[in-house]
């Protein structure tokens, strides 16, 4: 090697190899000091990039989770009220049965009327005072509420709560109602208790169905009642009225298709012409009435349920019945509430879970990309610390090379 003066390439390649291991101890001395191995972009363009875009679904999720906690706790609140509902109907019905038995006075319906009102009013406080964080739940003033579950725009579940829990909006039963059918029972010889096939009577169901009295008859008009509730007609029920007629209740839509059902003696019985005509043997004995809440019913025709709980009371027979059939209607609504209350829950919950997973395994993916490896990182600043010794000592040494030219010229 040659002994030059002016250019020391040794100490020239110890300085830069100086440069380099004092770079590597000061990346590792910041990276275990912050733990973390990407500190700024310069560090990592690339993975800075993605750990940050991970960070920002990693703290959308969290809140995601958070949102559907929200979720089930106004699913909750709206449950808890409407089985408090739930209660006061059912009281309601105990007290409308009791008051539909024929030993009562006016005077004691009267009474239990109070309490019926009374339920009636608290039905109605409770829809309208349910609250969560100032959003009324269960008078149907919201309609639907959205919530975000997800991180992105778009990720949402939509909860309905346009069903109202209020008297004025549960209840809605549909009616046909007959006036005296006795004479329908009424032989040729004057006769009364005939009885009468009833196979010919089909009733629509609330669910949509059409049931048939195939096999079924009667020979009164509290007979004629019985067979039809006894005949498992879905969301359908009839009981006999003050005029001697029966009321046939559904809590859906209600159709009644019945042609001459004709008794033993020839007696016929049908819905048809927007009347109940009656006859036996060419002796014309005719009465009309079959009604529709309050108009004329055709053999065939669809009624729509309408009405609601607002004004019902237990102050006859009659009303008490109703009251009996509207209630179940409101009961139906109220629970199949409760149930899409309840899946809604369990939506929620199974929601929480998959954005949990989820948020995990994003932070796993965001850890291996920035966070700091303190094993190999150690190792590094090791290898550094001893690379600086040693560069600092080589250093010296080839600065002290040129000294020898000295001994030349000596």
């Amino acid at each position: 090697m040659s002994l030059v003066l002016n250019t020391n390439i040794a100490s020239l390649q110890a300085q830069n190899n100086l440069t380099k291991s004092g770079s590597a101890l000061s990346t590792a001395t910041q990276d275990l000091s912050s733990g973390l191995k990407i500190n700024s972009a310069a560090d990592n363009a690339a993975g800075y990039a993605i750990a940050t875009r991970f960070q920002t679904q990693i703290g959308g999720l969290g809140q995601a989770s958070e949102n559907a906690s929200d979720a089930i706790n106004l699913a909750q609140t709206a449950g808890s009220a409407l089985s408090q509902i739930t209660s006061n109907l059912q009281s309601i019905r105990d007290l409308a049965v009791q008051s539909a038995n024929g030993t009562y006075q006016s005077s004691d319906r009267a009474a239990i009327n109070t309490s019926v009102q009374q339920y009636l009013s608290e039905i109605t406080r409770i829809a309208n005072q349910t609250t969560f964080n100032g959003t009324n739940v269960l008078n149907g003033s919201v309609g639907q509420l959205s919530f975000q579950i997800g991180a992105n725009v778009g990720q949402q579940i939509n909860v309905q709560l346009g069903q109202g829990a209020t008297t004025s909006q549960v209840g809605q039963i549909s009616e046909i109602s007959t006036a005296d059918v006795s004479g329908a029972f009424v032989n040729a010889s004057g006769l009364s208790g005939q009885s009468i096939s009833l196979s010919g009577l089909t009733i629509e169901g609330a669910d949509g169905n059409s049931y048939s009295l195939s096999g079924a008859s009667a020979s009164n008009a509290q007979g004629l009642a019985d067979a039809i509730n006894a005949a498992g007609i879905a969301g359908v029920s009839a009981a006999v009225n003050a005029s001697g007629g029966i009321n046939i209740y559904s809590t859906g839509e209600l159709a009644v298709t019945g042609s001459a059902l004709t008794g033993a003696a020839g007696t016929a019985f049908n819905f048809t012409n927007n009347a109940v005509a009656f006859g036996a043997s060419g002796v014309g004995t005719t009465a009309t009435g079959f009604a529709a809440t309050g108009a004329a019913y055709t053999n065939g025709s669809v009624i729509t349920a309408s009405g609601s709980l607002t004004g019902g009371d237990v102050l006859t027979v009659d009303d008490s019945n109703n009251l009996i059939s509207r209630v179940d209607a409101a009961l139906t609504q109220v629970s199949t509430f409760q149930s899409t209350l309840g899946a809604v829950q369990n939506r929620f919950q199974s929601t929480i879970a998959t954005v949990s997973a989820q948020q995990t395994n994003l932070t796993a993916s965001q850890s291996s990309i920035q966070d700091t490896d303190f094993a190999a990182t150690t190792a590094q600043l090791s290898k550094a610390q001893v690379l600086q010794q040693a560069g600092i000592s080589v250093l010296a040494t080839a600065n002290a090379q040129p000294q020898q030219i000295l001994k030349l010229l000596g």
